[in-house]
């Protein structure tokens, strides 16, 4: 359909439309006549007045026609709303005589300024029916589907024909592969046609027995280790069991045919083997089983992991290495000399039961002090004074009642406590038959006299005289020394209203404020020597007081505890000690170069104002000052950080003690000291000791990679440093030099030692 529209909205339709265009060029001939001659211009205006005429008789016949096929309301509303809505030149989708059609318009100049019509403004429409436009469209597309679903059919059947091909050949190889699972070869597959099932087959075939080889290699490996090893394979997808064929042998338990035991049985029989065994874990979660076998005692750690349906198991003689364990925790916990608890131990376990006051029942408290020790070692020699300890810890041990914690203090100092009982009569039975006991029990002497063990004890009672240790072990250690001062060899029990005497109590608290506010105390120097060179490498301050009730650094401390007055020690002992042993390096008394130990308390530090001081005033002896560490209490560790960065402080530390019960391993990591002090209970008779060597030579070991230095303390005998100068970096003892307000070279005999080593 073409249609014209005029611009002030009228249209004009019909079945074809025709513009002249002759008076555009009869204009464009009078623009051009106007050059032509004069003579030609009547020609000319004559010519151009009948083309007109022509002309506008031929558009009153156009208009005619196109009245004649005006268009109905409908087709004009279609065509006014789309000529309505349309952008200039655009194009749109145009719907007339209900046929959807695709229309163009474009806008047609047919006037001139000076023509007829000139006001009238036309539009071209050409419209083309959508099922024409899109003839060739459906085509191609119908052409499309019907490749695209034959070629969908094809592919189909092609694979469904591949798919068949290919599945008969992988069937028959996981047949064989089934047929094969189980047996002791594997075999040759048969050849599919199809190559890469068959390198597939191949491939398999070449792993197995990789996989054979491998596995002999490794049975044989185990079998020429010198570690006992066994293990096992559960498969539970396939309930298959593989077993070692010494993997029963190491759990102590008769041989049994792998080959015959299913998934189910393998799993009871490993069952009854862990009942019927002694078995503890591990910190890693491993079962470690304890097999008794012809007086012999082995012990079979048990690995099982599970991954996928496998279990796998592994059996490993773990003898010696849980032994070596044990002989260390044996040390760590042992007193070395009389195989009782040390003080860490004693402590650790005493405190475990009484979080338990079930277990405790009647309970009591026995302190004991040797009475004789020092008239032995006096008269005997330090020997017989151990044999004596020996002979009392053994009688202890012999005559203790079962469960009964047994514990060597210090030198001549045991604790014993007794639990368990429903009454206090039972267990005052078991107090008077150990002390019956002791009593009767002889030492023969180097003059080939007896000797009867005499001995002093306290008992405090519980839950009577107190509810937890530390009170029942002071009121237990006051009875002691009751005794101790009246009559020696005695037990007695812990009186409170003797403890509370106001005259006692005022008499040391006096005397212990006294020698707080006058300071009382002086120090004492000790020197430490090189076990390499024998010259003065350190000095250790040892604390003195003249009170009568207070010579002893031990009782101050204790009564330090009681007033609160900690913090006081600590302070008067470092202002003493650096004030004491300047004035002697002012005399050239001491070798300037040499370090001062200075012992510290664990749980206190200094304030700052306190160091500060200090550092003012004895800044260069503050950077020679190495803080020595003897953990009777726990160590608090901000404590110890406040003591580590002090003002002017070298953070040299020493852990005093190692080995006595007062120290262990936890000290040397949190305190990571430089200097490490082996007790004196170590070094004592180590000349013919040889667990004591062997202690020795194990904290040696741990040391030196650490750039710790090792000081064997209380060298008393010639014989004894024999034994420690090779193993120790540094010397101290009454063997080399006492102390002394002005300290004294080193013994000759001493020196002579280290120069012919």
């Amino acid at each position: 359909m073409r249609a014209r529209h005029r611009a002030d909205g009228t249209k004009r339709s019909g079945s074809s439309v025709r513009c002249c265009w002759g008076w555009r060029a009869l204009l464009s001939m009078a623009v051009w006549g106007a050059a032509l001659p004069r003579r030609l211009d009547d020609a000319l205006a004559q010519h151009y007045a009948a083309q007109m005429s022509v002309m506008q008789r031929e558009l009153f016949a156009l208009r005619r026609r196109l009245a004649e096929h005006e268009p109905d309301a409908e087709e004009n509303a279609a065509l006014r709303n789309f000529l309505q809505s349309r952008q200039t030149d655009g194009e749109r989708w145009l719907t007339l005589n209900n046929e959807t059609g695709y229309a163009a318009v474009q806008n047609l100049d047919l006037y001139s300024r000076n023509a007829p019509f000139s006001n009238e403004k036309w539009l071209l429409v050409g419209t083309v029916r959508s099922s024409i436009l899109f003839r060739f469209a459906r085509t191609v597309q119908q052409v499309i589907t019907s490749a695209v679903l034959l070629t969908l059919l094809l592919g189909a059947v092609s694979s469904l024909l591949v798919s068949r091909g290919l599945a008969r050949p992988a069937e028959q190889l996981y047949c064989e592969v089934l047929a094969a699972n189980g047996k002791q070869t594997f075999p040759k597959f048969s050849h599919t046609g199809i190559r890469e099932l068959d390198r597939f087959a191949e491939a398999i075939t070449q792993l197995n027995s990789s996989l054979v080889t491998n596995s002999t290699k490794f049975l044989r490996i185990m079998d020429m280790a010198s570690v006992e090893l066994g293990g096992y394979e559960l498969r539970y997808d396939t309930g298959s069991v593989y077993v070692t064929k010494n993997f029963f042998a190491l759990l102590g338990a008769p041989e049994v045919d792998g080959s015959s035991l299913t998934v189910r049985t393998f799993g009871e029989l490993l069952e009854h083997i862990q009942l019927v065994r002694p078995c503890t874990v591990n910190a890693e979660g491993d079962k470690v089983l304890t097999v008794v076998q012809g007086g012999r005692t082995r012990y079979i750690m048990l690995r099982v992991t599970t991954e996928d349906r496998v279990q796998v198991g592994l059996a490993e003689d773990v003898t010696a290495a849980t032994q070596e364990r044990l002989r260390i925790e044996r040390e760590r916990d042992y007193d070395v000399l009389t195989g009782l608890y040390n003080r860490q131990a004693f402590h650790r376990v005493s405190h475990e039961l009484f979080q338990n006051p079930e277990r405790l029942g009647v309970a009591a408290l026995l302190m004991m002090d040797l009475d004789d020790l020092k008239h032995i070692n006096d008269t005997y020699g330090h020997d017989w004074g151990d044999h004596y300890i020996q002979n009392t810890g053994r009688c202890i041990a012999e005559h203790s009642p079962p469960g009964t914690v047994c514990a060597r203090l210090s030198g001549d100092e045991f604790l014993l406590l007794f639990y368990g009982y429903p009454g206090r009569e039972q267990l005052r039975e078991k107090l008077e038959a150990l002390t019956r006991a002791m009593q009767q029990a002889v030492v023969v002497l180097p003059s080939g006299s007896d000797l009867h063990i005499s001995i002093s004890g306290g008992v405090a009672w519980y839950p009577e005289d107190g509810r937890d240790i530390e009170t029942l072990k002071k009121y237990a250690d006051f009875a002691m020394y009751q005794v101790k001062h009246s009559t020696k060899g005695q037990m007695k029990d812990f009186d409170i209203g003797v403890y509370n005497q106001e005259a006692y109590i005022a008499r040391t608290r006096r005397e212990f404020h006294q020698l707080i506010s006058e300071e009382r105390m002086y120090y004492y120097f000790q020197p430490i020597f090189s076990a390499q060179t024998g010259r003065v490498h350190a000095y250790e301050a040892l604390m003195r007081s003249d009170l009568p009730t207070l010579r002893s650094p031990a009782t101050i401390m204790k009564l330090a505890r009681e007033q609160g007055a900690l913090y006081e020690i600590e302070r008067l002992t470092f202002r003493k000690a650096l004030e004491e042993f300047d004035n002697l390096r002012s005399k050239n008394l001491v070798d300037r170069q040499a370090l001062i130990f200075i012992n510290s308390i664990a749980s206190v530090s200094l304030r700052r104002e306190d160091s500060e001081y200090m550092d003012q005033r004895w800044h260069e002896l503050r950077r020679q000052m190495v803080i020595e560490i003897t953990e009777e209490e726990e160590m608090n560790r901000e404590a110890l950080e406040t003591k580590r960065h002090a003002p002017g402080f070298s953070g040299m530390f020493a852990l005093d003690d190692y080995g006595s019960g007062y120290s262990n391993e936890g000290s040397l990591l949190e305190l990571a000291p430089r200097f490490i002090k082996v007790d004196i209970s170590i070094i004592r008779g180590i000349d013919s000791d040889p667990d004591k060597q062997q202690i020795l030579r194990n904290v040696v070991r741990y040391a030196q990679p650490r750039s710790m230095q090792i000081i064997a303390e209380g060298v008393e005998t010639a014989a004894e440093m024999r034994t420690v100068i090779d193993l120790a970096d540094l010397l101290q003892g009454y063997f080399l030099a006492r102390p002394a307000a002005v300290p004294d070279p080193i013994a000759p005999e001493a020196a002579e030692i280290i120069r012919a080593i």
